[in-house]
């Protein structure tokens, strides 16, 4: 084909024979004719490429040329490229490269992290990345739907989403969840999945072969895998490109780490190695009564498959040679055939091995689930990952394939309808202009299989329930119902077994035999009775629910069996419901080739995945709709930064928002509106080029439509001008900034620059206040004249960031003050200067500088601008007065710093009345106090302070009197309308004065102003609930008194009402009428006078009558007498005038009817009493033995079937001591009688009227419900709760130990009840005059704050509760012992030091040099601090690296203790609690003892160096592992060291050299010693020894240590462990710890295997006695598996090995500074 000249290297499409078109390139001869060569190396025809289809894009969206043949060249050209990921918009095209590229490490994990789909290159992390951000950010699950072919790569494509979510998951790392369920997909591969259906059995079987050992071989008769039928039908025994053997030892460790025990494993085996025998069985045919019958042939298979499922010989042959059958009447057994006693066997086989799967299933997902269940009231979130098998078309397809892919059809339908369907639906819901796309939508497959009446699966259900059914009768059925259907093809005669359906993918066609024997799914009576009477155990329960209720017995009741495809589709309805809750991602995983090669790209096979996976289709709908969708609302909130406007409303003015930001971007971007009739609405932004653009522009094109400065610029203002500039470069002045600049200033002048600084002006010695290299985001908000961000700041935010560095770092607030001083110096843009002053004043109201720039800056500040000159000055010399602030600078002080004006702030009284006064930012709570004393002539300020509240009641707090800024509160008030969203200007806050603190000895005739404002504080607190009463008789007290000081004796109506709306509480109004509390407050208000002898105190009184009887009490508020009308005996009256009444009431005080008593009597009453339905009962007072009557009322019952009064709880008693006082007369029983609580009921047994518990005060009575509203309906935790308090009786005593347990055991494990334990400590030591009760509830709250501190809410009292009793021994111990919670009640050491008051608890500590001493341990020393205390009083060079190990006297061993726990936890935690009755011995708890282990961590480790660590610790330490024998070393390192050892024990006592033979042990590694004789070993040492003379003890253990730390083991910590995951290691096998790594050694050779790095183990724990650790990568990870008794020691020491580690990297970064300040 011949070209014209000069189009040589064009690409084009030319036509192909695979049905589209393939690219291809013009090629031109050497004389100068062109042809085309398409991509095969063939000559074709041409059209014109497209340019994005000849280097090919990441996302096929911006194809140009938007046909099969653009999407399926850009795979190939990224597939060449080895690039593997390509996007269709949100969909991620995965095609597998049957290679590993080095894409999936923690550096591409940490790359994609936190950013949006589309910022990087394509990957499958981006995709995980996006599901976990969707779920985190929305709060909903998300799902990925994983598609493709088998062999696709949907497998490997799950495990990396997986792995990267545990990456960045924290939570889930710690549990090893994630670990669990990586560990269970070769389990599940093995067990699942053949490697094709005509070539290869399930992988488990090969698997078995090739890696058990030869004993395991031998004890389940098994051979190599070519000697099992079951093996060879496929002719493939072994599979390219995978291990065998290695497989195994991965499904062997899997199993392990999925608590799979060795048992369990071993019965595995053992039914898998049946399953191998039985294939080998076969089958004689014979005949008998002209019936053909069969027997099992002679075979040691079939025997050993008997006695492998444990079985009898004779009834496994019946069970597979007959068949049973229920008649009518009776069951009849019938011979079979051998050809149908083989399919008998196959059936076996088959149950078998699928209730063997089922059975590992369910017990990975119990094992991996039951972590996510153990707080069933916890919700989780999900992010589900969906891989089932793909689409598939055999030569031979038959029912599997038929269920396989209709999951497909069902997946395909819901990829269709989340990605077409529902998304045109939005668009035509939202009125926008929208042709339909038409695309392939496979609903009516669906009909065929599952929807219309009669469909397929319909008539295999109900031809497998007849009972003469069968394939050709259900064949016939489907052909007759579906030939009509465009998507069925029917057989094509009457003996064709095929029919076909037009999947989405292409037509299948399916062989109808066996399609109702695997549809019934039924496991047969014979095999159930066979497996009944079997002793395997893992065999009975594989078949639990067909034994279950007698098995074969039910098996012949049982009617209807659910079928397969029953099952099969009731499962696939769930699944699909689940995924239509989530959020949706689709991964599409393409096979490049049908051969697995790496470089292979098949066009035909690659177009066919193409187009039924609905690739072309996504793309178009993608490329033309709107991808990128918000509501307004979002819309409104993330673009409103464009507007000039702080209002934004999306419900009221977003449409004309809307517009005007569109308008702003409209230049570029293309902006279609959906309707706006919905506030959820959405829109979408699209580039004009037609690329997708998430609205991730930069707003500097838009730089003018956002204001570059703190206000929007004014050409007035912004010009330059030369107004008259003071002079800053005076040289002779001492204090000039020009002679600080050339002082103190790193290369830079004190002059104005317009560029950006590039270091900082002054030095600082705090790397953290240096500028870095690299600018991170804040610090580029800080450099030069303006941001260029990615949004405009406002002037207050800039201050802010700022200010904030000021106050977080002290160190750079002169550089912060140099920087703004240089910005001020010949600066010639006045609206600049004014704003770099503005800046300067608003800095001065919150820090002061620091000495060294204190005067330059006073210097400086006297020669600015006029107006700025005594502002700042004045402003400067109060930040130093007052100190510096706490919070940022808030919006009304820099509203006040531009105008240079003080702050107009209003305080309110309690009386209404409100007082003007000035405020600044240096202004304190204390001058405010006192400016408003002063305007009210307040005398008496003691006890009043200033408030600031926000929104009026919801939130009010003290400011004291004292130096707090009242500008650091109005801060806060502004900060929490930012969190709201609202403006900082808009924050409600209100100033006001209060009475905080009241003194006893206050006189109301000293200050009358201050008595004024403390009652009309009281009023109103009353009101509005501060105050509290639960007595309504009080309240009506406080009424009529309140009236009496208002209006005087007058009664007036209107003037009672208006005292009911002052002062008496909202609730109560509402609970009685207006009118009733009118009649309540009017009733009682009579004057009298008493006739009564002997007289009341005062002569005249108030005389209030109500229900509960007739009370006597002053005008104000003192109680004179309550007298109840069942003491009342006669009431007369004598009118005197119309103004006076005089009234008698003659009482009955001596009524021998009333029992006299005291409260805290008991009190006996009998049974027959308390039934009556009087208000009063009989009962007699066990203290006086007399009798009488008293008010129900009053008491309260306990019942107990015996009482033991003599053994009442030490502990509880601490709890429960209630108040005692003492009762002065039985005339005032009724008034001090505690009221009876709720017993059953609502208001059970309680009669109106009286008081409600006191629950701040302590109490004797026991708790019927927990003090804190959050745990009474938590019925696990509210029992625990009560259990806390109360005297209850018990038979025998208990330890305090036992009650400590019994006290704080609960709440260590339930935080929850962390906090009701102090408020029922503090509750029982509020009002408590018990001494004794008081002491020991101070000794609970100690040992409570050294346990747990309280919660954020709680924390505050407690403290203010401690601060408040500081004269208490214990309470400043209390107030110390705050800090983070412990995990176990207290030790026995700290219960006994406690009980006598002493807070110093002392402990011994063992040494490896086998020396002690005794230092002190607090509650809340950690170990980490204890070592530091330790090394500290040994005056060791280092603190780090150490640690202390427990050894008990019944362990051998020694385990480390991690450095992060508390002492006393990790004592308490080996320690049992003493029995009950028995008495502890002095002593007993230090059973147990500390052995400080100096070198832990072994680095720095230079003998010599520190000679107390080498004598105290490297020395002891390092001898005992030489003398085992874990190093390699010559026979001459032996001898000299042997000498060293000598010289050590003995120094220059050389008479000891007879000796050497018996203390061999001692100097010789042991698996060393018989290879000379003990003469020839004395010969060696001796003269070893005598080259050494003259060397002292100590400078012999030195040369020890320096000879061994030159090996490659000093400082292991060696662990002899048994493993079996690496055939390449020996078993048993040493590993060795240290700061290189973790080493595996040979115990024989003692050569070095292999030596894993820290930063190579990517995970590593411990469980039981197993040490699981994986090397490598995040993805490529390889696992070994060991156990040994010390697995958790190993994991501690790696985790403190790589915690060191990682400290020392921290402690190197550089860290980013502030080099300079943004200047506007």
């Amino acid at each position: 084909l011949s070209l014209n000249s000069g189009c040589g290297g064009e690409w084009v499409w030319v036509d192909s024979d695979i049905g589209v078109p393939i690219g291809a390139r013009v090629k031109e001869t050497p004389s100068g004719q062109h042809f085309l060569v398409d991509d095969e190396g063939k000559e074709a025809s041409l059209r014109i490429m497209h340019p994005t289809s000849v280097e090919g894009v990441d996302d096929m969206i911006k194809l140009g040329d938007m046909t099969e043949a653009g999407l399926l060249r850009n795979l190939l050209l990224r597939h060449k490229q080895g690039l593997i990921y390509t996007y269709t918009g949100s969909v991620l095209v995965a095609v597998n490269p049957y290679k590993d590229y080095p894409i999936y490490s923690n550096d591409q994990v940490r790359l994609y992290q936190g950013r949006k789909l589309g910022e990087l290159p394509p990957h499958i992390f981006a995709i995980a990345e996006s599901c976990y951000f969707n779920m985190t950010r929305h709060l909903r699950n998300q799902c990925c739907i994983i598609s493709g072919e088998s062999g696709a790569g949907k497998t490997e494509s799950t495990k990396l989403i997986l792995q990267y979510l545990a990456a960045v998951s924290g939570e889930l790392s710690e549990q090893q969840i994630e670990k669990q369920i990586l560990e269970s997909n070769p389990i599940l591969e093995g067990t699942s999945e053949p490697y094709a259906l005509e070539e290869r059995n399930y992988h488990i079987f090969y698997c078995m072969l090739a890696g058990i050992t030869a004993e395991e071989k031998k004890n389940l008769s098994l051979g190599n895998a070519k000697e099992y039928k079951f093996l060879t039908k496929g002719d493939c025994i072994l599979c390219e490109g995978r291990d065998d053997a290695k497989d195994y030892d991965r499904i062997h460790s899997a199993l392990k780490i999925l608590t799979f025990s060795e048992k369990q494993h071993q019965k595995i085996l053992k039914l898998l190695a049946a399953i191998l025998h039985l294939g080998n069985v076969s089958f004689e045919a014979t005949t008998e009564n002209n019936l053909e019958t069969s027997d099992v042939s002679t075979s040691k298979h079939f025997s050993v498959a008997a006695s492998l499922l444990e079985v009898p010989k004779s009834s496994l042959a019946t069970s597979l040679t007959h068949r049973s059958f229920m008649t009518n009447k009776e069951r009849v057994t019938k011979p079979l055939s051998s050809e149908q006693a083989s399919d008998c066997r196959d059936a076996l086989v088959k149950a078998i091995y699928n209730k063997l799967f089922i059975w590992i299933a369910t017990k990975i997902n119990s094992v991996i689930y039951k972590k996510l269940t153990n707080n069933p009231k916890k919700s989780y979130l999900s992010i589900g990952l969906l891989d089932i098998f793909g689409f598939e078309n055999f030569e031979i397809n038959s029912f599997e394939q038929l269920c396989i892919n209709f999951a497909n059809e069902k997946l395909q339908q819901f990829f269709v309808s989340h990605i077409f369907k529902l998304e045109q639906e939005e668009y035509l819901k939202e009125d926008i202009v929208w042709n339909n796309i038409k695309f392939s939508d496979n609903q009516s497959i669906l009909d065929l299989l599952a929807g219309k009446p009669c469909n397929l699966l319909a008539l295999i259900d109900e031809e497998s329930h007849f009972p003469k059914g069968s394939d050709s009768t259900l064949l016939q059925k489907v052909n007759v119902q579906h030939k009509g259907s465009k998507v069925y093809i029917p057989s094509k005669s009457e003996h064709d077994t095929d029919f076909g359906i037009c999947h989405f993918a292409g037509a299948v066609h399916y062989n109808s035999n066996g399609f109702l024997e695997k549809n019934r799914d039924a496991v047969s009576y014979d095999i159930i009775k066979m497996v009944d009477i079997s002793t395997n155990e893992l065999l009975h329960q594989i078949f639990e629910n067909e034994l279950s209720n007698n098995g074969p017995k039910m098996a012949e009741k049982r009617k209807q069996v659910p079928t397969l495809s029953g099952q099969f589709r009731q499962s696939l309805d769930s699944l699909m419901k689940a995924l239509s809750a989530c959020q949706p991602f689709f991964i599409r995983c393409f096979k490049p080739n049908n051969d697995k090669q790496s470089e292979l790209f098949d066009r035909e096979l690659c177009m066919r995945q193409l187009r039924y996976s609905g690739m072309m289709d996504t793309v178009r709908i993608r490329k033309l709709g709107y991808p990128v969708q918000h509501t307004f609302k979002d819309f409104l909130n993330r673009y409103r930064v464009l507007l000039n406007t702080t209002i934004c409303n999306p419900k009221t003015v977003k449409s004309t928002l809307t517009l005007k930001i569109v308008a702003l971007i409209q230049s570029s971007y293309r902006v279609t509106f959906y309707s706006t009739s919905d506030i959820n609405s959405v829109f979408t932004v699209k580039k004009m080029s037609g690329q997708e653009e998430e609205t991730s522009f930069d707003p500097s094109e838009l730089q003018e439509a956002i204001p570059r400065a703190w206000a929007t610029p004014s050409p007035s203002l912004d010009e330059d001008e030369d107004e008259d500039e003071n002079e800053f470069d005076d040289e002779n002045d001492e204090f000039s900034f020009y002679k600080f600049s050339i002082l103190h200033f790193q290369d830079a002048d004190h002059k104005h620059i317009t560029q950006r600084l590039k270091k900082s002006l002054l030095t600082h010695d705090d790397e953290a206040d240096e500028l870095p290299d690299n600018l991170t985001e804040d610090e580029d908000i800080m450099i030069g004249e303006g941001p260029t961000l990615y949004r405009q700041l406002s002037q207050l935010e800039k201050l802010h960031i700022i200010v904030g560095y000021a106050m977080s770092r002290p160190g750079i607030r002169d550089e912060i003050y140099c920087q703004i001083c240089k910005q001020l110096v010949n600066n010639h843009n006045r609206r600049s200067r004014r704003l770099g002053w503005t800046l300067l004043s608003v800095c001065l109201g919150i820090f002061p500088p620091t000495n060294l720039f204190l005067k330059c800056l006073e210097n400086f500040i006297s020669k600015g601008l006029r107006d700025y000159k005594e502002y700042c000055s004045n402003r400067l010399y109060r930040v130093i007065a007052n100190g510096e602030r706490k919070e940022l600078p808030c919006w009304v002080e820099l509203q006040a710093a531009k105008s240079k004006a003080p702050i107009d702030a209003s305080v309110t009284l309690m009386d209404g009345r409100s007082v003007d006064l000035p405020l600044e930012s240096a202004s304190t709570s204390a001058e405010v106090c006192q400016a408003v004393a002063d305007q009210l002539g307040l005398k008496d300020t003691y006890g009043f302070s200033l408030y600031i509240s926000l929104y009026e009641k919801v939130s009010m707090w003290s400011l004291n009197s004292c130096e707090k800024h009242v500008l650091d509160a109005v801060s806060q008030c502004e900060q929490e309308m930012r969190r709201q969203n609202k403006e900082e200007k808009d924050a409600p806050w209100r100033l006001s004065i209060r009475k905080e603190m009241f003194a006893p000895w206050h006189d109301c005739s000293l200050d009358p102003v201050s008595t004024d404002l403390i009652y009309r504080q009281v009023i109103k607190g009353i009101k509005n609930g501060e105050y509290m009463t639960d007595k309504e008789d009080e309240c009506i007290q406080l009424a009529a008194m309140h009236y009496y000081i208002q209006f005087g004796s007058e009664y007036d109506r209107e003037n009672v009402q208006s005292v009911v709306e002052e002062c008496i509480p909202t609730h109560l109004i509402e609970n009685k009428s207006m009118t009733k509390w009118i009649q309540l407050i009017s009733s009682p208000l009579l004057q009298v006078k008493d006739k009564r002898r002997p007289p009341l105190p005062k002569s005249r009184f108030v005389v209030a009558v109500n229900w509960t009887g007739i009370l006597f009490m002053e005008r104000r508020d003192k109680r004179l007498r309550e007298i109840p009308y069942l003491e009342v005996k006669k009431v007369s009256m004598m009118s005197f005038s119309h103004r006076k009444t005089l009234m008698s009431f003659s009482a009955c005080p001596d009524d021998p009817m009333f029992l006299v008593c005291k409260r805290g009597d008991l009190l006996l009453v009998d049974k027959d009493e308390s039934s009556h339905d009087r208000d009063w009962i009989r009962a007699r007072n066990e203290r006086t033995g007399d009798s009488g009557a008293v008010y129900k009322r009053m008491i309260e019952y306990l019942r107990f079937a015996k009482l033991h009064f003599s053994h009442i709880s030490y502990w509880q008693v601490v709890l429960n001591a209630a108040k005692t006082k003492k009762i002065s007369g039985k005339q005032d029983y009724f008034s001090e009688c505690r009221p009876c609580h709720r017993s059953a009921g609502k208001d059970a047994g309680r009669p109106k009227g009286t008081g409600k518990e006191k629950l701040w005060a302590s109490s004797r009575e026991p708790l019927k419900q927990p003090l804190l509203k959050s745990l009474v309906r938590k019925s696990d935790l509210n029992h625990m709760a009560c259990s806390y308090m109360g005297d209850y009786p018990i038979k025998q005593m208990r330890s305090p130990m036992e009650l400590t347990d019994l006290i704080f055991g609960p709440a260590t494990q339930h935080k929850e009840l962390q906090d009701e334990i102090y408020c029922q400590i503090m509750k029982q030591m509020t009002s408590n005059n018990n001494r004794l009760s008081m002491e020991r509830g101070w000794q609970l709250l100690w040992m409570c704050t050294g346990l747990f501190p309280p919660s954020d809410n709680l924390m505050g009292h407690a403290q203010r509760f401690v601060e408040s009793r500081r004269r208490d021994l214990l309470a400043a111990g209390c107030l110390q012992r705050l800090k983070e919670p412990r995990k176990l009640p207290p030790h026995l050491a700290e219960v006994e030091a406690i009980q006598q008051n002493v807070m110093n608890i002392f402990h011994k500590v063992h040494f490896p040099n086998e020396k002690s001493d005794i230092f002190e341990v607090a509650s809340t020393i950690t170990i980490k601090d204890l070592c530091y205390s330790i090394t500290s009083n040994l005056k060791l060079s280092s603190a780090e690296g150490y640690g202390l190990y427990l050894k008990t006297p019944t362990k051998v061993g020694s385990d480390y203790v991690p450095e992060n726990r508390y002492f006393f936890d990790c004592l308490r935690q080996i320690t049992s609690v003493p029995k009950k009755g028995k008495k502890v011995k002095e002593g007993n708890a230090s059973c147990l003892y500390l052995k400080f282990s100096c070198r832990k961590l072994w680095f720095n480790v230079s003998p010599g160096k520190d000679i107390i660590a080498d004598l105290t610790f490297h020395f002891p330490q390092e001898v005992p592992k030489y003398l085992h024998g874990f190093h390699n070393c010559t026979k001459e390192n032996m001898i000299t060291l042997g000498g060293l050892l000598f010289r050590a024990q003995v120094d220059s006592d050389r008479s000891q050299f007879v000796m050497i033979p018996r203390m061999l042990k001692g100097l010789v590694p042991a698996d060393q010693l018989k290879i000379m004789v003990p003469e020839e070993w004395k010969k060696h040492i001796i003269s070893s020894y005598n080259k050494q003379s003259g060397m002292t003890v100590q400078e012999a253990k030195i040369t020890f240590l320096r000879t061994v730390s030159s090996w490659p083991a000093f400082g292991c910590d060696f662990y002899e462990v048994k493993q079996t995951c690496e055939r390449s290691y020996p078993n048993p096998l040493w590993i060795g710890i240290n700061k290189q790594g973790v080493s595996l050694i040979d115990p024989t050779s003692k050569e070095l295997l292999v030596m894993h790095q820290f930063n190579r183990i990517i995970e590593y724990y411990s469980k039981g006695n197993s040490f699981t650790m994986t090397i490598g990568t995040l993805v490529r990870g390889n696992s070994f598996v060991c156990e040994t008794s010390q697995a958790d020691q190993m994991e501690d020491l790696i985790r403190s090995y790589v915690s060191m580690y990682e400290r020392q990297i921290q402690d190197f970064r550089p860290r980013n500074a502030v080099n300079q300040l943004l200047f506007i």
